[in-house]
Parts: structure tokens; C-alpha cells; sequence
């Protein structure tokens, strides 16, 4: 009677090995699905405020140490909106040298990242011996 026991419990154990895999399996379904939601509704957020006020942060430029940030203006028009933010590039750096070392000559672009995967554009232009750092993520690609 002891065998019969022992291959009737081994028997109740399989389904219920198997329901608790199902159940194992679902819950982790409904976790990936709602943690994909909340990125999507994050990510679609972050593109819907960009015309809102939302501008890019310095932090997001690799400005090398001794630059001294001067000023900061938020400016909005029909295209979004752009932070101009004025730095002093650092001692025996011209403010060309710093925009070259920046690879923001022309224009840079930063890629996001994957919590904000938007793209950063950035402007350098020298004036008066600082740089002038334009910084938006509507600009796209400038063409000369």
C-alpha cells in the first residue's frame, strides 16, 4: 500500500507542478506587458512635452572641466523650444577651440539614452569670446 501511495501523490504532483508553472508563466506575462505600457506612455510623454517648455539640460554636454556657465535663456516659438546657455570656455581654451573639442562646430547630436530616448541638437557659436550653446531636441539635422 505504501508503493500505491507513494505513485498516487507523484501523480497529484504533476498537475500541480504544472498549474504552478501556468500561474508562474502568466504573472511574469503581465509584469512584461505592463512594465512595456509604462515605457511606452513614458516615452510617448517625453515626445509629446518636448513642444511644451521641456529643453534639454546642460548636464547632457560633455563640457569639460573649468567651463563656467554664464547665463541660461528658455526660449519658445512655433518649432519647440531651445535653452541658450553661455559658458566661458576654460582658462587657455578659445571659445573655437572649445565648440571644436565639442565636435559642435556645425551642430551636435547627442542620442538619448533608455529612459529619454530623445535626440539632444546642439549649436556652438563663439561671441565674444565665450560660446553660446544652443540646445533643443526639435532641430534635427543641419544641413549648410
Amino acid at each position: 500500500m505504501n508503493a500505491q501511495a507513494s505513485d498516487q501523490d507523484a501523480g497529484d504532483a504533476q498537475p500541480m507542478r504544472a498549474d504552478r508553472i501556468r500561474s508562474v508563466r502568466s504573472v511574469l506575462i503581465v509584469a512584461a506587458v505592463l512594465v512595456a505600457l509604462f515605457y511606452a506612455l513614458h516615452v510617448g510623454w517625453l515626445f509629446i512635452s518636448a513642444d511644451e517648455g521641456d529643453v534639454p539640460p546642460l548636464s547632457a554636454v560633455p563640457l569639460p572641466a573649468g567651463t563656467v556657465v554664464l547665463d541660461e535663456t528658455v526660449g519658445c516659438g512655433s518649432g519647440g523650444c531651445s535653452v541658450v546657455y553661455l559658458v566661458e570656455p576654460p582658462q587657455g581654451q578659445t571659445a573655437s577651440e572649445l565648440a571644436a573639442q565639442l565636435s559642435a562646430t556645425e551642430q551636435l547630436s547627442i542620442s538619448g539614452n533608455l529612459w529619454d530616448p530623445r535626440t539632444i541638437w546642439v549649436r556652438a557659436t563663439p561671441a565674444a569670446g565665450n560660446l553660446k550653446l544652443t540646445l533643443d531636441y526639435r532641430s534635427g539635422e543641419w544641413v549648410p
